[in-house]
């Protein structure tokens, strides 16, 4: 693939982040999850109960994304829902399945860390993480910016 260097800042992400995509979505080929579910199965083993919009908010996606991708983890049979405080609340679990999938798939997911952190520099790829979080972080401030 011959890359050029797009003049915005938008484009620029979007293109390092669909190659970070194919490195991980290669890593997980055969899982049937793509590497969004396998992030979300990830967040839900380590803060189980959380709500949809908590999910959402965490993962940085909007609510109907999120529905989305929890409804094919659900019907997959790796999380399971209740029906939290209001009863249009939900509130997510890993399932059985879905635990014993997220662990099966954990070394993938280290072999794609390392293959990253080998192709860029631990150093860089550190960096890149802390910078990316710094500015998913401030760009998703509910204030609109309007030349």
């Amino acid at each position: 693939m011959n890359l050029l260097s797009l003049p915005c800042y938008c484009a620029t992400l979007r293109q390092a982040a669909r190659a970070v995509t194919v490195l991980y979505e290669d890593m997980l080929a055969g899982s049937g999850l793509h590497a969004t579910q396998f992030t979300a199965l990830q967040l839900l083993d380590s803060a189980p109960n959380l709500t949809t919009t908590e999910l959402a908010e965490a993962l940085g996606v909007d609510q109907t994304t999120a529905t989305r991708m929890l409804a094919l983890i659900k019907k997959a049979g790796l999380a399971s829902d209740t029906v939290g405080a209001d009863r249009r609340q939900r509130r997510w679990a890993l399932s059985a399945q879905g635990q014993a999938l997220q662990k099966k798939l954990k070394p993938r997911w280290e072999a794609a860390q390392e293959a990253f952190e080998k192709r860029l520099g631990r150093a860089e790829a550190a960096a890149l993480k802390k910078a990316s979080y710094r500015a998913a972080s401030r760009l998703s401030s509910t204030q609109t910016v309007h030349p």
